[in-house]
Protein backbone atom coordinates (compact mmCIF):
# COMPACT_ATOMS: atom_id res chain seq x y z
CA UNK A 1 0.00 0.00 0.00
CA UNK A 2 1.66 3.73 -0.94
CA UNK A 3 0.99 6.16 1.16
CA UNK A 4 0.76 9.75 -0.02
CA UNK A 5 1.06 12.51 2.31
CA UNK A 6 -0.71 16.07 1.01
CA UNK A 7 -1.79 19.17 2.84
CA UNK A 8 -4.21 22.08 2.41
CA UNK A 9 -7.41 22.04 0.57
CA UNK A 10 -6.42 21.93 -3.14
CA UNK A 11 -7.80 18.36 -4.73
CA UNK A 12 -6.61 19.32 -8.13
CA UNK A 13 -4.18 16.69 -8.16
CA UNK A 14 -4.58 13.48 -9.77
CA UNK A 15 -5.73 11.13 -6.79
CA UNK A 16 -4.90 7.43 -6.21
CA UNK A 17 -7.65 5.42 -5.74
CA UNK A 18 -8.72 6.36 -2.42
CA UNK A 19 -8.24 9.57 -1.16
CA UNK A 20 -8.61 10.23 2.55
CA UNK A 21 -8.36 13.88 3.99
CA UNK A 22 -8.99 14.87 7.62
CA UNK A 23 -11.49 18.00 7.87
CA UNK A 24 -11.55 17.08 11.97
CA UNK A 25 -12.76 14.67 14.55
CA UNK A 26 -14.51 12.29 12.61
CA UNK A 27 -15.21 14.27 9.50
CA UNK A 28 -13.10 13.20 6.74
CA UNK A 29 -13.54 13.47 2.97
CA UNK A 30 -13.30 10.08 1.09
CA UNK A 31 -12.56 10.25 -2.49
CA UNK A 32 -12.82 7.42 -4.60
CA UNK A 33 -12.79 7.53 -8.65
CA UNK A 34 -15.09 10.29 -9.40
CA UNK A 35 -17.06 10.14 -5.87
CA UNK A 36 -17.08 12.24 -3.12
CA UNK A 37 -17.78 10.95 0.76
CA UNK A 38 -18.58 13.04 3.63
CA UNK A 39 -18.24 11.64 7.50
CA UNK A 40 -20.14 12.92 10.66
CA UNK A 41 -19.96 16.57 9.39
CA UNK A 42 -19.18 18.89 11.93
CA UNK A 43 -17.64 22.43 11.59
CA UNK A 44 -18.61 24.60 14.56
CA UNK A 45 -16.08 26.12 16.87
CA UNK A 46 -17.96 24.49 19.94
CA UNK A 47 -19.21 21.39 21.62
CA UNK A 48 -21.97 21.54 23.84
CA UNK A 49 -20.73 25.15 24.45
CA UNK A 50 -17.37 24.24 25.00
CA UNK A 51 -14.61 26.13 23.22
CA UNK A 52 -12.94 24.13 20.46
CA UNK A 53 -9.15 24.59 19.97
CA UNK A 54 -8.54 23.25 16.65
CA UNK A 55 -10.27 24.31 13.40
CA UNK A 56 -11.88 21.89 10.71
CA UNK A 57 -8.72 21.85 7.66
CA UNK A 58 -11.60 22.86 5.45
CA UNK A 59 -14.67 24.67 5.09
CA UNK A 60 -17.99 23.52 3.94
CA UNK A 61 -17.51 26.19 0.78
CA UNK A 62 -14.06 24.69 0.08
CA UNK A 63 -15.97 20.93 -0.30
CA UNK A 64 -16.17 19.40 -3.83
CA UNK A 65 -19.78 17.93 -5.01
CA UNK A 66 -21.13 15.41 -2.56
CA UNK A 67 -22.19 11.94 -3.49
CA UNK A 68 -23.35 11.06 -0.26
CA UNK A 69 -22.92 11.57 3.55
CA UNK A 70 -22.61 8.98 6.06
CA UNK A 71 -23.60 10.18 9.96
CA UNK A 72 -22.38 7.59 12.49
CA UNK A 73 -24.86 9.16 15.35
CA UNK A 74 -26.66 12.98 15.58
CA UNK A 75 -24.33 14.11 18.74
CA UNK A 76 -23.59 18.02 17.84
CA UNK A 77 -19.55 16.60 17.09
CA UNK A 78 -20.56 14.27 14.63
CA UNK A 79 -24.15 16.10 13.05
CA UNK A 80 -24.17 19.53 12.17
CA UNK A 81 -27.26 20.20 10.22
CA UNK A 82 -26.54 23.54 9.26
CA UNK A 83 -23.43 23.20 6.87
CA UNK A 84 -25.31 20.09 5.80
CA UNK A 85 -28.08 22.39 4.29
CA UNK A 86 -25.31 24.56 2.73
CA UNK A 87 -23.48 21.56 1.51
CA UNK A 88 -26.82 19.92 -0.47
CA UNK A 89 -24.96 16.55 -1.41
CA UNK A 90 -26.42 15.61 -4.78
CA UNK A 91 -26.92 13.53 -6.51
CA UNK A 92 -26.77 10.43 -3.20
CA UNK A 93 -27.86 9.89 -0.33
CA UNK A 94 -27.42 11.22 3.55
CA UNK A 95 -27.33 7.85 5.34
CA UNK A 96 -28.34 8.29 9.09
CA UNK A 97 -28.69 5.26 11.57
CA UNK A 98 -32.37 3.95 13.01
CA UNK A 99 -34.05 6.34 14.55
CA UNK A 100 -32.38 9.52 14.27
CA UNK A 101 -34.20 11.12 11.49
CA UNK A 102 -37.17 11.23 14.26
CA UNK A 103 -35.03 13.09 16.85
CA UNK A 104 -34.19 15.86 14.57
CA UNK A 105 -36.30 18.95 15.31
CA UNK A 106 -36.55 20.07 11.69
CA UNK A 107 -37.86 18.14 8.78
CA UNK A 108 -35.39 16.15 7.16
CA UNK A 109 -33.70 17.10 3.54
CA UNK A 110 -34.06 15.30 0.21
CA UNK A 111 -32.26 12.09 -0.16
CA UNK A 112 -31.99 11.79 3.71
CA UNK A 113 -32.59 7.90 4.58
CA UNK A 114 -31.99 5.63 7.95
CA UNK A 115 -29.93 2.56 7.40
CA UNK A 116 -30.29 -0.21 9.36
CA UNK A 117 -27.38 -2.34 10.60
CA UNK A 118 -26.53 -4.78 7.88
CA UNK A 119 -28.40 -3.49 5.53
CA UNK A 120 -26.69 -1.84 1.60
CA UNK A 121 -27.06 1.53 0.24
CA UNK A 122 -25.12 2.70 -2.57
CA UNK A 123 -23.28 5.92 -3.20
CA UNK A 124 -22.65 6.02 -6.73
CA UNK A 125 -20.53 2.54 -7.34
CA UNK A 126 -19.71 2.60 -3.43
CA UNK A 127 -21.15 0.11 -1.70
CA UNK A 128 -22.17 1.59 2.17
CA UNK A 129 -22.98 -1.32 4.91
CA UNK A 130 -24.58 0.01 8.05
CA UNK A 131 -22.66 -2.38 11.28
CA UNK A 132 -23.87 -2.33 14.79
CA UNK A 133 -21.95 0.38 17.35
CA UNK A 134 -22.04 0.96 20.98
CA UNK A 135 -20.96 4.06 22.02
CA UNK A 136 -23.39 6.13 24.79
CA UNK A 137 -26.06 3.88 24.56
CA UNK A 138 -27.80 0.20 24.04
CA UNK A 139 -30.45 1.81 21.19
CA UNK A 140 -29.61 1.02 17.20
CA UNK A 141 -29.44 5.18 17.11
CA UNK A 142 -25.63 4.25 16.54
CA UNK A 143 -24.09 3.00 13.57
CA UNK A 144 -20.56 2.49 12.17
CA UNK A 145 -19.77 2.08 8.14
CA UNK A 146 -18.30 -0.62 5.90
CA UNK A 147 -17.29 1.19 2.64
CA UNK A 148 -16.78 -1.18 -0.38
CA UNK A 149 -14.61 0.33 -3.75
CA UNK A 150 -15.13 -1.95 -6.61
CA UNK A 151 -12.16 -3.63 -7.47
CA UNK A 152 -10.10 -1.96 -4.60
CA UNK A 153 -11.29 -3.00 -1.22
CA UNK A 154 -13.66 -2.09 1.96
CA UNK A 155 -12.60 0.99 4.25
CA UNK A 156 -14.17 1.20 7.76
CA UNK A 157 -15.13 4.03 9.36
CA UNK A 158 -16.09 3.49 13.53
CA UNK A 159 -17.18 7.30 14.29
CA UNK A 160 -16.88 7.24 18.09
CA UNK A 161 -18.12 3.80 19.42
CA UNK A 162 -16.45 1.60 21.75
CA UNK A 163 -14.74 -1.66 21.11
CA UNK A 164 -17.13 -4.58 20.17
CA UNK A 165 -15.02 -7.22 19.06
CA UNK A 166 -17.81 -9.63 17.83
CA UNK A 167 -19.00 -6.84 15.75
CA UNK A 168 -15.68 -6.30 14.28
CA UNK A 169 -15.21 -10.42 13.85
CA UNK A 170 -18.62 -10.34 11.96
CA UNK A 171 -17.47 -7.61 9.54
CA UNK A 172 -13.92 -9.01 8.79
CA UNK A 173 -16.13 -12.49 8.31
CA UNK A 174 -18.31 -10.70 5.72
CA UNK A 175 -16.22 -8.24 4.26
CA UNK A 176 -12.83 -9.98 4.67
CA UNK A 177 -9.72 -7.77 5.49
CA UNK A 178 -10.27 -4.01 5.60
CA UNK A 179 -7.58 -1.88 3.01
CA UNK A 180 -8.27 0.80 5.82
CA UNK A 181 -9.57 1.73 8.77
CA UNK A 182 -11.07 4.97 10.51
CA UNK A 183 -10.56 4.55 13.88
CA UNK A 184 -11.04 6.89 16.91
CA UNK A 185 -8.88 7.11 20.09
CA UNK A 186 -9.81 9.40 22.32
CA UNK A 187 -11.06 7.11 24.99
CA UNK A 188 -13.53 9.88 25.97
CA UNK A 189 -14.79 9.03 29.98
CA UNK A 190 -17.82 10.66 30.45
CA UNK A 191 -18.65 10.45 34.43
CA UNK A 192 -15.99 7.47 34.56
CA UNK A 193 -17.26 5.40 31.76
CA UNK A 194 -15.45 4.70 28.75
CA UNK A 195 -17.65 6.03 26.16
CA UNK A 196 -14.82 6.07 23.19
CA UNK A 197 -12.09 3.63 21.65
CA UNK A 198 -8.70 4.49 23.03
CA UNK A 199 -5.29 4.08 21.32
CA UNK A 200 -4.92 0.65 22.82
CA UNK A 201 -8.94 -0.33 21.78
CA UNK A 202 -8.42 0.83 18.37
CA UNK A 203 -5.05 -1.49 17.65
CA UNK A 204 -7.18 -4.28 19.02
CA UNK A 205 -10.32 -3.49 16.53
CA UNK A 206 -7.79 -3.13 13.49
CA UNK A 207 -5.75 -6.60 14.15
CA UNK A 208 -9.46 -7.78 14.39
CA UNK A 209 -10.13 -6.03 10.99
CA UNK A 210 -6.88 -7.30 9.50
CA UNK A 211 -6.76 -3.93 8.52
CA UNK A 212 -3.97 -2.96 5.93
CA UNK A 213 -3.67 0.71 7.16
CA UNK A 214 -5.29 2.42 10.32
CA UNK A 215 -6.32 5.94 10.55
CA UNK A 216 -6.73 7.25 14.01
CA UNK A 217 -9.82 9.74 14.34
CA UNK A 218 -11.72 11.83 17.31
CA UNK A 219 -8.43 12.71 19.24
CA UNK A 220 -9.27 13.88 22.40
CA UNK A 221 -7.35 17.46 22.79
CA UNK A 222 -10.32 19.04 20.03
CA UNK A 223 -12.70 20.78 22.38
CA UNK A 224 -12.16 21.58 26.54
CA UNK A 225 -12.14 18.47 28.82
CA UNK A 226 -13.88 19.14 31.99
CA UNK A 227 -13.09 16.93 34.95
CA UNK A 228 -14.62 14.83 36.49
CA UNK A 229 -17.36 15.31 34.31
CA UNK A 230 -15.60 14.28 30.66
CA UNK A 231 -11.56 13.08 30.15
CA UNK A 232 -10.59 12.94 26.53
CA UNK A 233 -7.09 11.25 27.30
CA UNK A 234 -6.43 9.78 23.73
CA UNK A 235 -4.48 11.34 20.99
CA UNK A 236 -3.50 10.08 17.55
CA UNK A 237 0.47 9.93 18.64
CA UNK A 238 -0.69 7.06 21.06
CA UNK A 239 -2.15 4.50 18.39
CA UNK A 240 1.66 3.85 16.45
CA UNK A 241 2.86 2.32 20.06
CA UNK A 242 0.00 0.28 21.28
CA UNK A 243 -0.24 -1.28 17.39
CA UNK A 244 3.37 -2.11 17.78
CA UNK A 245 2.69 -3.55 21.04
CA UNK A 246 0.61 -6.14 20.23
CA UNK A 247 2.83 -7.45 16.67
CA UNK A 248 -0.26 -6.02 14.24
CA UNK A 249 0.53 -5.88 10.60
CA UNK A 250 -1.49 -2.73 10.30
CA UNK A 251 0.04 0.10 9.11
CA UNK A 252 -1.02 3.61 10.86
CA UNK A 253 -1.41 6.56 9.40
CA UNK A 254 -1.76 10.11 11.71
CA UNK A 255 -3.63 12.99 9.70
CA UNK A 256 -3.59 16.79 10.56
CA UNK A 257 -6.73 18.43 9.63
CA UNK A 258 -6.33 19.48 6.10
CA UNK A 259 -4.03 16.93 5.06
CA UNK A 260 -4.87 13.48 3.03
CA UNK A 261 -3.24 10.30 2.48
CA UNK A 262 -4.01 8.19 -0.62
CA UNK A 263 -4.08 4.68 0.18
CA UNK A 264 -3.31 2.85 -2.73
CA UNK A 265 -3.25 -1.43 -3.05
Amino acid sequence: MQIERRSGTGLSRPMLPVDVRMIRCSTLLIHWARFNILTDPWFGMTMRGLRCYRAPGMRPSELPPLDGVLVSHIHPDHFERGPLDEMRPQPGAVLFPPGALAKLAQPHGPGWAELPPWRTAPIGRVEVTAVPARHTGPGPDEVNYVMCFPGWGCGFFGGDARLDEDVLRQVRERFGPMSFALLPVGGSRILGRKTVMDAADAARAGAILEAKAIVPIHEGGIWMAVPPLSRHPGRAAHLGPEVRKIGSASRVVVLKEGEAAALAP
